[in-house]
């Protein structure tokens, strides 16, 4: 790899300190499912596991 992919790599890849408030905020988020609304995801449209089997 050439110097600058190494160093945006490297830029990424390092760990950025968090509060214990933010720390918080992010496993709320997490343990939610990432999802914006408290609820979760909404429904993708045409999910096959929301149709009714049939007999």
């Amino acid at each position: 790899m050439s110097k600058f992919s190494d160093k945006v790599k490297s830029l990424f890849s390092r760990r950025k300190p968090v509060t214990p408030e933010d720390a918080a905020d992010i496993s709320d988020w997490v343990n939610e499912g990432g999802a914006l609304h408290p609820e979760g995801p909404p429904k993708v449209i045409g999910d096959p596991q929301d149709k009714p089997k049939a007999p």
